[in-house]
């Protein structure tokens, strides 16, 4: 998710030495300017763990010394969360817990950074409602922190109030109009179709990085936008810019195995998944990987790394992370639908997100509930968006309705949009529609 990784990198970008207010003052915090160089960690979407355990060991160092520092309590949290999602390690999670709540315990009344901190281990979580009290409460410090206002933008937006998010964000960007918006602005012009602009305004948070690792998050996204759109050649070349500026980054070299895939240059595509979940064990990077095996037959080799994305899954459960659209995805399909669906029952009261709803409309579907799987499915389609899997989706429970002219038309939408989007989905997608053509249907 675009928002949750700018929020917690740009947040800790303020939270040493002198801060900017949003405004343009400089508010004085309490850490001595230059204490810790944070320069490269804040800059970097997907930072590099070593960078991570040297801020890290800086502030606990600071700590010892000068225990009353909120600021640094405040960094050192939102580190912790950065470092949990560098290395696929929730168990920093109650770590970042504990030294925001210490930071808030020594300063609850001027402390926005704080609040920050705790908007983005709680969007880290999942706990998109928990995530919006934590901004606003840090809003009401400083109205003029553009992070605060993304943060809030990010909850927003993940419990479906999207006139909320895009109004925050707006806001954001009028106090900093920078990489960390401009990205966030092109999310929410994806969401709503209109691809176009989203590339238009990934391209300016491109022109804007200041760093080769924000410039690397950028490029990526494009390639992603490529990708979603088709265009795996485009794609493949984006992802090979932002590894050529952050070497080993593990989401532009898991994209460039989805886009080697694509392409057939499957073998390949496999070393780098191979390389990827050695990096960075992701659940989505290793579901990717043993899918892609799973579609070339090499069931014992996906089954290890599905048994890999389950145990996984189990302990971010244990850190207290609620689950994603993506795990319940993967109940659905490769684990107990009956699970998924519990699951996503419970996910949709709370998190109301378009691809929630993509996700609890497929349990549904897996568990014989088409009616309501289209009633769901409708509201992950509702703002336009232009997915594959969701198009995928409907078109599938059109056709177990028996609505086979819509079932053409999803199925037919999906794959115009994109004929890669799943190397397991997207061959059902190709030869469901291929029977239902040469029934007649449609034509």
């Amino acid at each position: 998710m675009i928002g949750a990784a700018l929020a917690i990198t740009l947040i800790v970008a303020a939270s040493i030495g002198v801060a900017r207010d949003r405004s343009g003052d400089d508010v004085e915090t309490t850490a001595d300017e230059g204490v810790v160089d944070v320069d490269i960690v804040a800059s970097q979407q997907n930072p590099n763990p070593e960078s991570l355990d040297e801020l890290i060991a800086g502030l606990q160092t600071r700590l010892a010394g000068i225990p009353n520092d909120h600021t640094a309590w405040a960094a050192l949290g939102l580190a912790y969360v950065q470092q949990a999602k560098a290395t696929a390690n929730p168990a920093f999670y109650p770590r970042a817990d504990g030294a925001l709540a210490e930071s808030i315990a020594l300063d609850a009344d001027s402390n926005f950074l704080a609040y920050a901190g705790r908007s983005a281990l709680a969007s880290a979580r999942h706990d998109f409602a928990a995530a919006k009290e934590h901004a606003e409460a840090g809003l009401a410090i400083n109205a003029f922190s553009a992070p605060l206002h993304g943060a809030l933008g990010d909850a927003e937006l993940q419990l479906g109030n999207y006139d909320g998010a895009i109004e925050a964000v707006g806001r954001m960007s009028e106090l900093r109009p920078d990489t960390a918006s401009f990205a966030r602005e092109s999310y929410l012009w994806e969401l709503r179709g209109n691809v176009d602009l989203a590339t238009r305004f990934m391209e300016s948070a491109r022109e804007a990085a200041p760093t080769p690792a924000d410039e690397a998050f950028a490029v990526f996204h494009l390639g992603e936008l490529a990708f979603d759109q088709g265009d795996p050649t485009t794609a493949l070349d984006l992802y090979n810019v932002a590894q050529s500026l952050v070497p080993g980054d593990p989401a532009s070299l898991a994209g460039k195995a989805k886009a080697e895939a694509a392409l057939g240059q499957v073998e390949t595509a496999l070393d780098h998944y191979a390389r990827v979940v050695t990096i960075a064990p992701e659940p989505a990077y290793v579901t990717a990987y043993a899918e892609l095996l799973d579609s070339l037959g090499r069931d014992d080799a996906a089954a290890e790394q599905y048994a890999v994305v389950a145990a996984t899954e189990a302990l971010f459960a244990e850190n207290g992370v609620a689950p994603d659209a993506g795990p319940l995805l993967f109940l659905a399909e490769h684990g107990d639908p009956a699970a998924a669906l519990a699951g996503a029952e419970a996910a949709i009261a709370e998190r109301p997100f378009l691809a929630m709803y993509d996700a609890y409309a497929w349990a549904l579907h897996k568990n014989g509930r088409h009616d309501e799987a289209l009633v769901a499915i409708d509201e992950a389609l509702a703002l336009g968006t232009r997915n594959a899997s969701y198009l995928y989706h409907s078109g599938m429970i059109k056709h177990a309705l028996g609505d086979m002219p819509g079932a053409v038309a999803d199925l037919t939408a999906a794959l115009e949009t994109n004929p890669h989007f799943d190397p397991l989905a997207a061959p059902i997608a190709s030869e469901t529609l291929a029977e239902l053509v040469e029934q007649g249907v449609g034509s």
